[in-house]
Parts: structure tokens; sequence; C-alpha cells
């Protein structure tokens, strides 16, 4: 179906041409600098008041559709320009307020780091708009959609699709490295905004009404992402007290786990999924057991993070409030009672929050590999998931005696810390560590033969040889030390303290064994 936007194509053109000329993001910078920026990002909007009241046109813009504050004409129709106010308050951008103007949609500047501005529209938050806000509320930009965003693989792709797109945030980011992008949402509301920010900054999208993944069954993509209403609840609805852009109307987490199960079968071969999900922990198994049973035996790899888990209780407030309700207010205690009541009776013990990758494989069995990953980790990470397929895809079916003969490199800024207790005798050293400086940042305790193994992996020697001078060093048999060494050197290149030479980059490989030292330069 062909979805128009909010506004004619008039309006969008002369909108855009003033938020071109005044309101992209280094205008924004310069006037908020960094401690209107970070009061802007938590929500302190008395903290960005302070530094607009100077009345230039990009303060009046930010006024306006960042901080929800009445104007007066003269100096909206200025910051508009070149768009007349009287086409404005028709398109419904503006709205009277006691002889002042303010903003009925919020607008606001939008960019990948070094990358031109965007421009997203969407409904007005309730940090702007104090009080519940509307069943069919589109979101706009928000820490779960900055998330996923940072988390996408972003190789170039023939096709990608925007489960979910709401306002078209992740629409946006897919455009700048796909030939072609689709979108689909439940709510035509959600799907006129992700038309007008399309326009707003020339891009077009295939846009599509229906549930999930229904609107383009039969179809595949290369790459597959989605901020989907993953709110484990009772089945909260638009019309049930629920809202459109989180809560699905499916109890549980029935919802994550559908979006899950339908990802592989939407991929083309070796094309990537990725999803914000939520899922209960309860009793009857673990929560790696329990995601892991939404994808299937075979064709896919993988990898799903818990990043945090949140008590029954916890969650249930943070939901409420980020709906616009406060303790205390009409109808607070009631849903919160029926929110808790469905855990209780449901036993949710606690609700798991995080991302989920798939990968299509083909006909291979599956490789699912769900981990806790609470640390703060480097951003943009989409490279390091990256890296982690392809490190699978290497060791995945590898034999014990092809990593013996694999030659592999520690990687680049590996930390090794040694932490010591006092003792009669002195300071005793009682912890190893290894750690990340970069990606993921995961942090081992190893003893001193895995730390010594970690070292002497320095692209040259093959694994064998390396386990054949430990074995020596012990004064253990070389089987022995195999045995015991082998899964953990799997772990290891899982994790991405190792690397394969062959997925290496170049500058991590010593030079006799660059690609161009190997076969003469002919690659």
């Amino acid at each position: 179906m062909k979805v128009a936007p909010l506004f004619p194509a008039a309006v969008l053109d002369q909108l855009g041409q003033a938020l071109r000329d005044r309101f992209g993001s280094v205008a924004v910078t310069e006037v908020l600098g960094l401690p209107g920026e970070a009061a802007l990002s938590r929500g302190d909007l008395s903290g960005a008041d302070r530094l607009t009241r100077q009345g230039s046109e990009t303060e009046t813009l930010i006024r306006l559709f960042l901080l929800g504050l009445p104007v007066s004409r003269a100096a909206a129709g200025a910051a508009l320009r070149p768009l007349p106010l009287a086409e404005a308050e028709a398109a419904g951008l503006v709205e009277e307020s006691a002889g002042q103007l303010r903003a009925a949609l919020d607008v606001r500047p939008y960019s990948e780091t070094d990358g031109p501005d965007w421009w997203v529209v969407s409904d007005l938050g309730a940090e702007v708009r104090p009080g519940p806000l509307h069943p069919e509320h589109v979101l706009g930009i928000g820490s779960a959609g900055l998330t996923l965003a940072e988390a996408t693989v972003r190789g170039p792709v023939r096709r990608a699709l925007d489960v979910g797109t709401g306002c078209g945030v992740q629409a946006l980011h897919l455009s700048e490295h796909s030939e072609a992008v689709t979108a689909t949402d439940l709510s035509e509301r959600a799907l006129r905004m992700a038309a007008t920010t399309a326009a707003l900054n020339a891009r077009s999208w295939d846009l599509r009404q229906g549930s999930l993944l229904e609107p383009v069954a039969q179809e595949r993509f290369d790459l597959i992402v989605s901020n989907p209403p993953f709110i484990v609840g009772p089945g909260f609805g638009p019309t049930s007290g629920g809202f459109r852009y989180r809560d699905s109307g499916l109890p549980g987490d029935s919802v994550c786990a559908e979006l899950v199960r339908g990802l592989p079968g939407r991929l083309t071969e070796g094309g990537t999924g990725q999803l914000l999900a939520n899922w209960i922990i309860d009793g009857s198994q673990s929560w790696q057991e329990r995601v892991s049973s939404w994808l299937p035996a075979t064709g896919c790899q993988a990898w799903v993070w818990q990043r945090e888990v949140a008590e029954p209780g916890e969650y249930v407030a943070l939901w409420l409030r980020d709906a616009g309700e406060q303790p205390g207010a009409p109808g607070w205690q009631q849903r919160y009672d029926h929110w808790l009541d469905w855990f209780a009776a449901n036993g949710v013990a606690g609700i798991g929050m995080g991302l989920v990758s798939v990968r299509r494989t083909g006909d291979q069995d599956s490789q699912v590999v769900c981990q806790d990953v609470p640390q703060a980790h480097e951003h943009p990470i989409g490279d390091a998931i990256e890296d982690w397929f392809g490190r699978g895809a290497w060791l995945r079916g590898r034999s014990v005696a092809q990593l013996l003969d694999a030659r592999l490199v520690a990687a680049p800024g590996l930390v090794r810390s040694t932490h010591s207790v006092i003792s009669a005798e002195g300071w005793q050293p009682a912890l190893v560590q290894l750690r990340q400086s970069g990606g993921l940042r995961w942090e081992l305790e190893v003893d001193d033969a895995v730390a010594a193994l970690v070292t002497a992996c320095t692209g040259e020697p093959t694994l064998g040889v390396v386990l054949s001078v430990l074995a020596a060093a012990v004064s253990a048999s070389v089987d022995e030390v195999t045995a015991a060494l082998i899964p953990v050197v799997r772990d290891l290149i899982e994790r991405g303290f190792l690397v394969p030479v062959d997925l290496a980059p170049v500058d991590l490989v010593p030079v006799d064994l660059a690609p161009n030292a190997i076969d003469g330069g002919q690659r």
C-alpha cells in the first residue's frame, strides 16, 4: 500500500529547508553545548531551557520541538521560514496555545557519528506533555532504539527489513548501506510518521502495514532488524490499557518468541537478523534454555545477550513510568496490581532483557550461544558481533587436529592483571585476569598456563607447537595438555581473545604470513 506522509509535499519541502538551514545537529550543539545536551538526554528540560532564551531562530526551534515550550507567533514564523505559519498549523505541525504556538509533533535532528544530518518525526514524549501517553503513541528516538542501531551489523546489503518501524529510525540507518529498505508496522499512524521521516530525508522506503513478519511472508532479506513491542505482561493492547509502540497484546514473552522463530525463514543464506527482546525467567528452566527453544535445530547461528534482569515489581514500575504514569495517579495501583498478579500466577521470578542476533547458515546444525553480557562495551558494537559470527563459522565443525594445525594470534589491546593478597610470607598472587580493552570488553580469570598460551600465540607457530612447548614446560604429556586446553582455546577464540590468522586484520599477522606474502600478491 502507498503510505502518505503526514504533510503535503509543499509543506515537507519548505519544512525541510528550514530544518537544514537552522536546525541541524551542529547548530543545536552550538546552542546547547555539552551541558545542555547532557541535560536534554537525561530529561532535564529546565537545564536546556536556560540555554535557549536569547531568541535566535535555532533556539526557537529547540524550544518548540525539543522542549515542547510555547513560542511567539513572530518567533515561530521567523524560525520556520520559508514555511508559512498558516500552512504549518493547517498541516498539524504546530498548534495554538494561549496566543502563542507550540509543537504538535516532535521533530529532531539526528545522525550517525560523522554522518549527515537526519530529521525524525514522532509524537511528543511524556516528559514534554506530562500525563499518560495516547494508546497509539508513536515513539521517537529512545534508548532502546539507539541500542539496536549501535548493535546492528552494517555491511552493505541488497535488501533490508525494519520490523515495527515506528517513526523510522532503524530504516534511516539501514538506508545508508542497503540498496532497498522495507519497513513494516501494525500502526497506520506509525507508518505515516515513518513516511514523513523518509520524505524529510529524501529517502524512499517500501512501507507495509501488518503484524511483525506477516507483510513480508515468502520474502527474504539480507538484514532484518526489529525493536518490537517486547514488553512482558498479561497481554495489554491499545484497547486494553496498553500502548501500540511497546505492548503487543500477546501474553508473556510470546511476541518475542514468535518473531525469533520467524526470523531464519525470512533471511537469505548468510543473512542476519537482530532484535531487542525480553523473556520470562521462572523456575521451570534456565533463561538460556527458554530462548534457545525459540530457534530451529538446524539452519542458524545465534548469539543471545542478556544485558540485565529486572524483578517483577521493578519491571512493572519501569514501564508504567515510561508511559507517563506516576505513583498515586489514577489507575497506577490498579494496573500495577493487575500486572504483578499475572506475574505471580504464571511463576515469573524475573524478566531478562537483551539482544538476539541470528544468522542463517543453511542445513547445518544450529549453534545457539546465550550469554550474560552485563559489562559496558565499546560503541558501536556491530562490528564485534560480525566478528563473532565469523569466528563461530571458523570454529564450527573444526576438529581437534585442524585446530592444532591452525595459527592463532592474540587480539590487540589485551590487558593482563594480577591481583595479590597479603599473607605471612608477603604478597601472594591470588588472581590473574585477561581483559579486552575494546569490543565486548570480556574479562576472564586465567591461570599461568592459559596466560602463557595467549602470549605464545603470535601467528607464527601452530597451536600444536604452542601446546607441545607448554607441555614440556609443565612436565606433562602433550595429550594431557591438549585435552585440558582445547576447550579453553575454543572459548578464547569465540570471545575474541585469540583470532585465527586467516580472520585477523593484516596488521596483526606476521609479515611472512600476510596474504600478499603467501600468494605473491595475487589477491
